[in-house]
C-alpha cells in the first residue's frame, strides 16, 4: 500500500490512500522470527489460564483462612468471656460461703465459754435438744437460726443461708454432749447475667452442757476478775496456746465468774475405794480400815499404800500420808508406779495387755491375773512427782537430766491428792515426739489427770493444796497431763523456765514467776463410753467443745 500526499491551497495537506493492490509476490514479508507457530500460541494461552486459576485459588484459600481466623477469634473471645463469667460466679458463691463461715466463727469464738447455767435452765435446754431443738447451740453461740448473710461488690452479688440441725445427744454422768450440723447454702450471681452459681459447706459444732469434765477447758482461771484485771493477767503472764491442726478456732484463756473447780473428792473416793457414801464425813475410821483390808478398830489408818480389793477383783489405790517421792516408769508392757513414804517403798506394776499385776510392799509381793483401776487417792502431799526408769535390779529411779517415757501408751491414770503436788521431772508417754513445739503421738494416747483439791479428803477442811513446778525441775519441762489445782492454785517456781503442757490447766490462781507456758490443748472425746477420769465443774455450764468444717461443694 502506498501513501500519497497532495498539496492544498493552504499549508495543510491530506493523506490520499490509493487502493491499488500490489502483486502478492511484491508484498513485504514480516521477519521469520516474528512468526509463531500455532502450538506455541496455544501453550501461552494455557499458561495464562493456569496462573489465573492458581491466583484465584490462593485468593480463595487466604480469604477462607482469614474468615476462619476471624471466626475462631470470636469463638475464643466468647469462650474467654464464659470462663471469666464462670470464674466470677465461683468467686461470688465462694464469698457467700466465706462470709457465712466468718459470721459463725466470730460468734463461736467470742461467746463466753464456759457459761454458767442454773440447774433449771440447763435441764430445759437439754430437754429441747433431746426433742430435736437447737436452743442449746443458739444460747451457747448467741445466734439465731436460720442465719442469713448477703453482700455485693461492683457487679457481683452473693447470699447464704445457714440452717441448724441436731445430729445426736449423748448423755454422760452429770453432763451431755450435743452434736449439730450447720449446712451452709450459698449462691452467687452477676448482675448482667441471669445465671446463679450455688455452693454448700458442711459445718459441725459440739456443745457440752451440765457438769462437764474440766479437762475440756484448755486453760481456766477459776477466779473472779474484772475485764481490766483479765487484760492485766494476760499481759503479765506469757501463756501461748498451740492450736491443734484439727481445730479452726484458736484455744483461749477462760475466766470463771463463779467457782467451777470442785472442793470435794467424793466421786473419786467412791470409785477408788469401791464404796457408796453421800458425804465424806460419813466414813468412819473403822469402815475405812475395813475397806483397806485392815483389822477392825477405831484407830487411825497407818501410813502406807493400799491396793483395794473387792469381790470383782481390784479397785484403786489409797495412800495414807505424805509421799516423799512418786515415780512413773515403763518396763516392757508394764506400767510401773513407785511410792516412797519415809524409808518404805511400794511398787505397783501392771500390764493391761497381759492382764497381770504385781504389788510389792514392805510386807512382800502379791500377784494377780487382772489389773487395777487407774485411780490413785492420796490423803496428804506429794513432795516429788516425775518420770523415771526401772534399774536392772528392780529399783525405780527418778530421772531429771533427760526426757524418759514414763506413761504406757493408752494408759489411764487419775491422781487425786488432798495436799500440794510438786512436779520435779518430765511426765510423757512412750512414743510421744515434739516437732517445732507441737506434740505428736503415733500410738494410742495416754490420759493422766493430776488433781489437788486443797481440802482434807474426809473432813473437807482447807489444807495447803495446789500444783507446783519445782524450782529444781528441768528448765525445759514437758508434762502430758490435765492439771487441776485447787487450794493455792498453780505455780511455777524458779525463773526462766519453759513449761510445755500437752493437756489442760485449771487453777484457782496462776503464778509463773516470769516463766513461759506453752499449752497444746488435748482432752479425750466426751462421747466416750468411759466415765470422766478427772474432776467435773462444780456448777452446770455451757461449753463449745468443737467447731469446724467438714465438706465444701461447688456445683
Amino acid at each position: 500500500m502506498k501513501y500519497r500526499f497532495s498539496p492544498k491551497t493552504s499549508d495543510s495537506f491530506f493523506l490520499d490512500i490509493s487502493c491499488r493492490r500490489e502483486p502478492f509476490e511484491n508484498r513485504e514479508r514480516p521477519p521469520q522470527s516474528c512468526i509463531r507457530p500455532k502450538e506455541e500460541n496455544d501453550e501461552a494461552k494455557k499458561a495464562k489460564g493456569t496462573v489465573l486459576i492458581v491466583t484465584a485459588f490462593l485468593f480463595l484459600a487466604f480469604t477462607t483462612l482469614a474468615l476462619g481466623l476471624i471466626y475462631l477469634s470470636q469463638v475464643f473471645l466468647q469462650i474467654g468471656g464464659y470462663e471469666k463469667n464462670s470464674s466470677r460466679l465461683e468467686y461470688c458463691s465462694e464469698n457467700g460461703i466465706k462470709e457465712a463461715f466468718h459470721e459463725l466463727a466470730a460468734a463461736f469464738g467470742s461467746a463466753p465459754s464456759p457459761a454458767v447455767l442454773s440447774e433449771e435452765r440447763c435441764r430445759d435446754l437439754l430437754d429441747d435438744a433431746r426433742s430435736g431443738g437447737n436452743r442449746l447451740l443458739e444460747e451457747a453461740a448467741r445466734l439465731r437460726f436460720p442465719l442469713q448473710v448477703q453482700g455485693q461488690e461492683e457487679k457481683m452479688a452473693w447470699r447464704s443461708r445457714t440452717e441448724c440441725r441436731l445430729g445426736k445427744v449423748v448423755d454422760r454422768d452429770g453432763f451431755s454432749l450435743a452434736a449439730f450440723g450447720l449446712p451452709v447454702e450459698a449462691e452467687g450471681r452477676l448482675k448482667s447475667l441471669p445465671i446463679r452459681r450455688p455452693a454448700s459447706l458442711q459445718v459441725r459444732a459440739e456443745v457440752l452442757a451440765g457438769r462437764i469434765p474440766l479437762s475440756a477447758v484448755p486453760f481456766l482461771l477459776d477466779k473472779p476478775l474484772s475485764p481490766e484485771e483479765r487484760r492485766e493477767f494476760l499481759e503479765e503472764n506469757e501463756i501461748t496456746m498451740v492450736p491443734s491442726s484439727r481445730e479452726i478456732l484458736a484455744p483461749q484463756t477462760s475466766f470463771a465468774d463463779e467457782p467451777l473447780i470442785p472442793e470435794s473428792a467424793l466421786p473419786f473416793l467412791n470409785r477408788a475405794l469401791d464404796i457408796e457414801i453421800f458425804r465424806p464425813q460419813d466414813m468412819t475410821a473403822a469402815k475405812l480400815r475395813s475397806v483397806l483390808g485392815l483389822p477392825e478398830s477405831q484407830d487411825p489408818v497407818p501410813e502406807g499404800v493400799y491396793l483395794i480389793r473387792n469381790d470383782l477383783g481390784l479397785a484403786g489405790i489409797y495412800v495414807q500420808g505424805d509421799v516423799q517421792e512418786m515415780i512413773a516408769a515403763v518396763e516392757g508392757s508394764y506400767q510401773v508406779l513407785s511410792f516412797r513414804l519415809d524409808a518404805d517403798v511400794w511398787t505397783l506394776k501392771y500390764s493391761p495387755a497381759e492382764s497381770r499385776t504385781s504389788f510389792l510392799s514392805p510386807q512382800g509381793e502379791e500377784t494377780f491375773n487382772l489389773v487395777p483401776l487407774g485411780m490413785i487417792i492420796i490423803s496428804g502431799k506429794v513432795l516429788s512427782l516425775g518420770g523415771g526408769i526401772v534399774e536392772p535390779g528392780g529399783e525405780v529411779r527418778l530421772v531429771t537430766d533427760r526426757e524418759v517415757p514414763s506413761l504406757l501408751p493408752g494408759i489411764k491414770l487419775t491422781l487425786v491428792a488432798s495436799g500440794e503436788i510438786t512436779i520435779t521431772s518430765h511426765l510423757i508417754q512412750q512414743g510421744l515426739s515434739w516437732q517445732d513445739g507441737i506434740p505428736y503421738v503415733k500410738s494410742e494416747q495416754s490420759q493422766l489427770v493430776i488433781f489437788s483439791t486443797g481440802r482434807d479428803l474426809w473432813t473437807e477442811a482447807a489444807v495447803q493444796g495446789g500444783v507446783v513446778i519445782a524450782a529444781e525441775a528441768p528448765q525445759e519441762l514437758k508434762v502430758q497431763a490435765s492439771l487441776t489445782a485447787g487450794g493455792a492454785g498453780f505455780e511455777i517456781k524458779g525463773s526462766g523456765k519453759t513449761l510445755q503442757v500437752f493437756g489442760s490447766i485449771q487453777a484457782t490462781d496462776y503464778r509463773a514467776s516470769g516463766s513461759r507456758l506453752l499449752l497444746t490443748p488435748w482432752a479425750p472425746g466426751p462421747d466416750s463410753e468411759e466415765p470422766a477420769l478427772g474432776p467435773q465443774t462444780a456448777l452446770p455450764v455451757l461449753f463449745i467443745a468443737r467447731f469446724g468444717a467438714s465438706e465444701w461443694k461447688e456445683y
